[in-house]
């Protein structure tokens, strides 16, 4: 654990699907989750407040509810299914995001094996829809490609999206295969320079629990920095909008929408 100030200056968040925070926390099959959670910290209380998928990663980069039609409809982005909303890619500027899709076929694609657009929200925003092309980029792997470059050589940006693929964020494939997954990468940036300076905080959130409509559910949520003491568990209230709040303060843009009034997860972990 680092003292002093904080100084963090990045923020990535790694988007996990579809379960519920009492299938995450204390589970066998998750044991590099609950590892993370032990050396940083984790939230108790943080809830996706409506179903499917897409309009929790639109309200968790704009502030703004998006239970409604076309949204609900889990939508691929283009024609009714974009909107011209501010969002924190929007905010930070072209050179201050990143988007990170595993199995993304090509740079602002909407097609790729076991990729899904309604899990990359960058893509919805016609604000920066001149800089999807350069910046919507597919993963790669542990060992070559656009993740692992930007976390060797201290090139992430300020911002960052990481969507696994459909097999390996718990949407079709199990708890531990997710598990496993993490287990790769978590390693690999934590040892990075950005994190190892204390720049960089890294977000595991799931985009929605059980259940359907829009009702909430109880999500994990991981916090990862060298800031965080060891096994902070927190009780607050916090939602998507809390999320968004950390990004943009750590960003240093105004927050918008909900994040204004939401908990700050800054303040309880401490980074």
């Amino acid at each position: 654990m680092q003292h002093g100030a904080p100084a963090t200056t990045k923020l990535m968040v790694i988007y996990e699907e579809n379960t519920d925070a009492s299938s995450i926390y204390g589970s066998s099959s998750a044991t590099n989750i609950n590892k993370y959670a032990t050396d940083c910290g984790s939230a108790q209380n943080y809830q996706a407040l409506t179903h499917p998928s897409l309009p929790n990663y639109m309200a968790s980069t704009s502030g703004l509810s998006y239970a409604s039609d076309p949204w609900t409809g889990d939508c691929d982005p283009g024609g009714t299914c974009l909107t011209g909303n501010n969002n924190i890619f929007h905010q930070v500027g072209a050179s201050g995001w990143k988007a990170y899709a595993e199995s993304m076929s090509s740079n602002c694609s909407n097609s790729g094996d076991a990729y899904a657009s309604k899990h990359n929200p960058a893509e919805y925003y016609t604000d920066v829809s001149a800089q999807c092309a350069t910046n919507d980029v597919p993963m790669g792997g542990t060992t070559s490609g656009a993740l692992h470059n930007d976390v060797v050589k201290s090139t992430l940006p300020t911002f960052s999206t990481v969507t696994p693929n459909l097999n390996n964020d718990m949407h079709d494939g199990s708890i531990q295969q997710a598990d496993s997954w993490l287990g790769g990468w978590i390693p690999q940036i934590t040892a990075g320079p950005d994190y190892q300076a204390g720049h960089l905080t890294i977000i595991i959130v799931w985009d929605e629990g059980s259940g359907d409509g829009n009702v909430p559910s109880t999500v994990a949520m991981i916090a990862m920095s060298p800031f965080i003491v060891p096994g902070t568990k927190s009780s607050t209230y916090f939602t998507h909008s809390s999320f968004l709040k950390a990004a943009e303060d750590v960003a240093r843009v105004p927050e918008l929408a909900g994040a204004a009034s939401a908990n700050s997860l800054r303040t309880t972990f401490g980074f």
